[in-house]
Parts: C-alpha cells; structure tokens; sequence
C-alpha cells in the first residue's frame, strides 16, 4: 500500500466528516443527532488510521533514530490534532469545532503527495538522542495543543462578532457558547505554555548534553520563545482580572503564526527553493 494514497484518502474522509456537521447545521430537523455523531466518530477514527498507516510506511524510525522529511512532520503534527479531536467528541461530544477545524485538518492531508520526501536532497528533522526525539516528540504535543487553542480563539473572534451585530447564522448557533468557548480556550492556552515551556526547555538541554552549547540566535528557538512569552503574557493578564477576549484571541492567533513559522515556515520554503 502506497502512502501517498493513504493522506488523501484520510482527507477525503475528514472532508466528508466536514460536510456531515455543516449539513446537520442547515438541516437540523431532518437528521438524527445520535446518528451524525456515531458516523463522525467512524469516519474521524477511519481517517485517523489511514494517516497513521501513512506515517508508519513512510519509515521514520531507522536505526532507532527519527527522521521527518517534511511530509511525515506534516503528517504527524495533523495526526496528533486529529486524535485530540477525536478525544474531545469521545469525550464533550465538540462536533461545532469540527465546523472550522475539520476544513483545515483536510488541507495537508491532500497536499501530502506533493511535498519533498527525499531525504538525501530536502531538510529533514534527524534526531540522534533520547533527549533530541523527546524534545521532538514534546514538541509537536505543543503544536497540537496550540492548533486546538488557536481554532477555539478563530471561533470566540466569530461568535463575539455575531453577537455584537446581533445576526446569529446557524453556523455561529451550532457553535459552543460564549463562556464554554472562552473556559476551554483558556484551559488549552494554559496547556499550550506548559508544553511549550517543556519543549523549549527539553530542547536546551538536548542542546547542552549533545554539543555543550545552546543556539539561542536559531530561528526555532527564538519564534518559539516570542511564541511562549507572549502566551504567558496572555495568562498573566487573564489572572490579573485584565480580561479582554477578543484581543487574546486575536494575540493567541499571532502566537500560533509564530509557531508555524518555527515548525514548519522555514522548511517549507527551503523545501521548494533549494
């Protein structure tokens, strides 16, 4: 089985998983809330381990070493948010997310096929360590987690702009309210500077043990530190009683860019033009 068939196909099902909730949101009367959520579950689980098959066949375990090329980073990072909304409707039974996320989710897993995977000519991340792969491995968690908080402060930005025009679209209506979306994004922004604290301090340490140096002036560590301290700025503010939702949102959107452009910006671009 070919892994570049596997990523599209998973895409194809989280995109039809997609068009399941925004049907039910224009349709409500006419389809059964139990039923949509049991086949979202099976098309989200479907999805899920067509991209793990994916990753698995592309071999990024050698040697007891990891090494990412762009398309198994792309793949795993998508994998890991999957599997945490996968959680959340196990769990909160969050189909609203899936409204924006879903979309998105789909976007990378059908361009997989063209991104570079030639590990002798493209950038690859080749860990050497336990402490480099955990470094690694914490990582992507913080960008998962990231990606979640970043999605619920896309959704407070809408509802809270809905609400002052006083048009509730049934796409807004089919989402959490106010404060359920306001309480979850804070508790995963809380998460996200824990484990972007571990994965910066994970990656000083990696650095120290293995070379006796830390490579501050790297464009990783310093988008991931302007990332993290502009988070914790954030909570800081949030228990100080300085609480202005719309502007965190918005703050917590500029700290996920930083983010992106740490994992994945840099490669992508060096990726095509080298």
């Amino acid at each position: 089985m070919n892994a570049s068939f596997l990523f599209p196909l998973a895409g194809i099902f989280t995109l039809i998983s997609a068009y399941l909730i925004w049907q039910k949101t224009y349709q409500k009367d006419h389809i059964s809330p139990s039923r949509t959520e049991a086949l979202l579950m099976t098309l989200q689980s479907i999805s899920a381990i067509c991209t793990a098959l994916g990753i698995v066949l592309l071999h990024p375990i050698e040697a007891q070493k990891i090494h990412f090329s762009l398309i198994e980073a792309t793949a795993s990072a998508t994998l890991l948010v999957q599997l945490m909304y996968l959680f959340g409707l196990f769990r909160h039974g969050i189909q609203g997310l899936g409204l924006l996320l879903l979309p998105v989710i789909a976007v990378p897993l059908l361009v997989a096929p063209f991104l570079p995977v030639d590990r002798t000519t493209q950038p690859i991340i080749l860990t050497s360590s336990i402490l480099e792969t955990g470094h690694l491995l914490v990582s992507m968690i913080a960008y998962a987690v990231l990606t979640m908080t970043a999605f619920h402060a896309v959704m407070l930005l809408l509802l809270d702009q809905a609400l002052k025009r006083k048009k509730m679209h049934p796409v807004i209506q089919a989402m959490p309210a106010l404060m359920s979306l306001e309480t979850l994004m804070m508790s995963l922004l809380r998460w996200s500077v824990w484990l972007l604290l571990l994965a910066i301090l994970t990656g000083l340490v990696w650095q120290w043990v293995d070379f006796s140096n830390f490579a501050l002036l790297n464009h990783k560590v310093l988008l991931a530190l302007m990332s993290f301290a502009l988070l914790s700025w954030l909570i800081q503010q949030q228990r100080k009683g300085i609480w202005h939702a719309r502007r965190t949102s918005q703050l917590i959107l500029v700290a996920y860019v930083l983010m992106l452009l740490a994992y994945f910006g840099v490669h992508l671009i060096n990726a095509w033009v080298g």
